[in-house]
């Protein structure tokens, strides 16, 4: 008695064992068809008879045909599995598509059994699957998204860290600087009259900026992406604090810029060292403005801010054109490099080839507070599902009039050749 393999049986044979089972298989439904057609042979319905006539020479036309291409489809079949061109999986989905068929026909076929009826239907033939070739609507497999986003490198801020701050309420900042002193003291003889001296001042004052920005993002964008909302806080806050970062370092003084500790420096000055150093290079330029801060009176500790590739440079520096040693008074501690024990900061928002040197504490950043964040409407965002994330900070960087000469700037090309000898 033949039985119908099941899906995973078919997976699990082998090439010989498929061939047995669908030989078995063609046998036993010449032998169905058999009987069906001695039974309609043996009906003597008058009404019928025409009819089944008919059917019987239909049937035996079928019989003779579907045996052909029972045996042209089988042979097809073991050669390509003797070949390795079919696998068990090929043919368990020929099955299937079979199955689905006389699924899909069922009520015809119950028809067909109490009388006249006719029908068709049509097989796939089963084919190579890819994914290109038979998946629509998607992507199979789905690809695996990594969480967040891939940030595009900000620049490390450098600048602001390096100045005290100082909370207000108001909007501007006022101090009191001397100006001049009048008089001199040369000691008081008996009976002459004491020295006079005097100070003279002024009162001046910087007002505050402010520097702002925002995004603007439609409310899909937030609802329908979960991290989006808080990334978009940290990107704004991170770009308007390089921002700010940048102004206290590079701001011209023109509002809305702050004025940056650059605007406020003193240029370099060679003074008695002009024309007086042999192969003068980068690490004799900071020396003599060092030497120049401190001439000024400015004795607080001082910081060196040089661009990474200066700082590359100066580590490459030799004592001479025939003396290839390194420059010995360069010392690196962990991370940190020093000049003759002054601190290098590299910072990539300096200009390549320029130098700033300082006592740093002599600069202040004044804010009204911390940048601040803000999500609301603004003009059409209502009708239009848009928020305006907004972004601003008030504030402003001030260095007293006589702590100036507390900074020196200026560009290695120019400072090197001051010091050069003839």
């Amino acid at each position: 008695m033949f039985v119908e393999k099941t899906a995973d049986e078919l997976a699990s044979m082998d090439a010989k064992n498929l061939q047995e089972y669908y030989v078995a298989k063609l046998k036993n439904e010449n032998t169905l068809l058999e009987e069906r057609l001695v039974k309609l042979e043996g009906e003597t319905n008058d009404v019928a008879i025409k009819s089944l006539t008919t059917e019987v020479e239909e049937l035996k036309a079928h019989k003779v045909k579907s045996l052909e291409s029972a045996l042209e489809t089988q042979g097809i079949i073991l050669k390509k599995l003797q070949d390795g061109s079919l696998s068990g999986s090929s043919v368990r989905m020929a099955e299937n598509s079979v199955r689905k068929a006389l699924a899909d026909n069922r009520e015809d076929f119950i028809k067909a059994k109490d009388g006249r009826h006719s029908f068709r239907f049509e097989l796939k033939a089963a084919a190579d699957m890819t994914i290109a070739g038979n998946v629509t609507g998607g992507d199979v497999p789905q690809a695996q998204r990594l969480e967040g986003i891939n940030d595009i490198a900000e620049r490390e801020a450098k600048s602001y860290a390096l100045f005290p701050k100082l909370r207000t309420a108001a909007n501007t900042i006022e101090w009191v600087y001397e100006t001049g002193q009048d008089g001199t003291i040369d000691g008081t003889a008996e009976g002459a009259a004491k020295d006079q001296i005097d100070n003279d001042f002024v009162v001046t004052s910087v007002a505050l900026v402010k520097r702002a920005a925002y995004f603007k993002v439609s409310t899909e964008m937030l609802d329908d992406v979960s991290f989006m909302e808080g990334w978009l806080r940290n990107k704004l806050i991170v770009r308007l604090f390089l921002d700010v970062d940048n102004q206290v370092l590079n701001g011209n003084g023109t509002a809305p810029n702050l004025k940056g500790v650059i605007d406020y420096a003193t240029a370099f000055a060679a003074g008695t060292f002009a024309n007086t150093v042999d192969s003068a290079n980068d690490a004799d330029s900071l020396v003599v403005a060092a030497n120049q801060i401190r001439l000024a009176n400015h004795n607080g500790a001082l910081t060196i801010m040089m661009h990474p590739s200066d700082v590359a440079a100066l580590k490459l520096v030799k004592l001479s054109a025939s003396d290839k040693r390194y420059v010995e008074r360069l010392m690196m501690v962990g991370s940190q490099m020093s000049l003759d024990g002054i601190p290098i900061i590299e910072n990539t928002n300096i200009t390549a080839g320029d130098f700033l040197i300082g006592d740093f504490a002599k600069g202040t950043i004044v804010e009204k507070s911390g940048i601040e964040i803000e999500i609301g409407l603004d003009g059409n965002d209502f009708t239009k599902n848009m928020r305006t994330i907004l972004a601003e900070w008030r504030g402003q960087l001030f260095v007293q009039n006589n702590d100036t000469t507390a900074f020196v700037k200026g560009t290695f090309a120019t400072t090197n050749a001051a010091l050069e000898t003839p």
